[in-house]
């Protein structure tokens, strides 16, 4: 009762100032969804909070039951911020926060009930920027926060990344895409899943041949996970590159090759599309092109393409000998699993499921074996002659 005459007053406050012909539609409405959000009793419920903390980022996904309402802000301090997320009309009875491990960015977690609405807090280090986005299947809110970046030591000539034997190992982290209840491009009984994560083993296999590398995987078996976690793991790796593996379709079967991507928002319209279908968004809900691209892309962008300008040519060299040619290596497209990753980061297309020839060597161990040893090959050097990409 408190509650609604609280918002009986300001709708009777605006008819005295204003006059009931005079009020703004916008008014109208805002008021008025202020009263079902303050009477009604939610229906939507509150079922996960998931927090990866990072040394100088957070990302944060909530899942409700259904699509909420929800708004959020960042309120500055002087020595550290406090954001807050407020999910409207949700119900969190019961509900626990996520055990979370609290670090030099991360400092706190809170969460408080109040007229039907649940507040969640955080407390951070100083936050420099940060963004939002919407997710389906099933409707999440994603919000990441960066904090400043701190430079970290790079190595400072060529000859000491070849000579120093006490060097830290260059992460590697690789991503096979998609897995469990996603199971990627499908044609006939070879699913895009497998292909990628037999190849991601196989990087693995061949790792510890190269003194400087270090490879970690975001899944090592059939799992499903968010688009949002890879990244994420990513960071929590410490990795220094990230590397998403995938396979495409295409309805022209004859169309096959490689292709190699980083994060960019100048693209083409086939870049666009494959995109749209990697992120599992429409092209209306899509919110990439506005507020994500700006946020890590222009940091990173150079030392990506460094990466690829190796890869790209030395796949071309090694993949001859099996008539697969790559269709380019300097391709930017908005593909949400390598946006939050801090670090230079890449998304290859191994080949075409729907192409027979590609279809049979992506089942080929040793075809697989060329493609791994080709992307070790390639950071490997990368890392030896461009030192300059190990620095954060």
């Amino acid at each position: 009762m408190k509650k609604f005459l609280a918002v009986t007053l300001c709708f009777l406050s605006l008819f005295s100032l204003y006059g009931k012909d005079q009020i703004k539609e916008e008014d109208r409405q805002s008021l008025t969804q202020l009263l079902s959000d303050l009477t009604s009793d939610p229906d939507k419920k509150l079922n996960d909070i998931k927090v990866w903390p990072g040394e100088n980022s957070i990302r944060v996904a909530i899942y409700p039951s259904d699509r909420v309402r929800y708004k959020y802000n960042l309120l500055p301090g002087e020595k550290n911020d406090r954001i807050y997320i407020d999910l409207l009309s949700v119900d969190a009875d019961g509900f626990v926060l996520p055990d979370i491990e609290y670090g030099s960015f991360l400092k706190g977690i809170r969460m408080g009930i109040r007229d039907n609405s649940v507040r969640i807090v955080l407390d951070t280090s100083k936050v420099e920027n940060y963004s939002v986005i919407e997710m389906e299947e099933p409707w999440r809110i994603v919000i990441d926060y960066y904090g400043k970046k701190e430079e970290t030591k790079i190595y400072p000539d060529k000859k000491r990344v070849k000579d120093e034997k006490e060097k830290p190992p260059v992460v590697v982290v690789i991503d096979p895409g998609h897995g469990g209840r996603d199971p990627g491009a499908v044609v006939g009984n070879m699913y895009e899943k497998d292909v990628v994560l037999r190849l991601a083993k196989k990087i693995e296999a061949l790792a510890p041949q190269y003194e400087l590398l270090d490879v970690k995987l975001t899944r090592d078996g059939d799992v499903f996970l968010p688009l949002e976690e890879r990244a994420a793991i990513a960071n929590a790796f410490n990795g220094n590159i990230f590397i998403s593996l995938h396979a495409n379709a295409f309805r022209d079967k004859a169309v096959g090759g490689v292709e190699i991507y980083h994060l960019d928002n100048s693209r083409d319209d086939y870049s666009n599309r494959l995109a749209l279908v990697e992120n599992r968004m429409s092209d209306t809900k899509s919110l990439l092109n506005t507020i994500l691209v700006g946020m890590t892309m222009s940091y990173y962008v150079k030392d990506s393409l460094k990466y690829a300008s190796d890869l790209g040519p030395r796949l071309k060299r090694d993949l001859k000998p099996y008539g697969v040619r790559v269709r380019g290596y300097r391709k930017g497209a908005l593909f949400y699993v390598l946006v939050g990753a801090r670090m230079p980061s890449l998304l290859i297309e191994v080949g075409f499921l729907t192409n027979e020839r590609e279809r049979k060597l992506l089942a080929d161990e040793k075809y697989l074996n060329t493609i791994a040893r080709s992307i070790l090959d390639s950071i490997d050097n990368v890392v030896r002659t461009k030192p300059e990409v190990l620095q954060k």
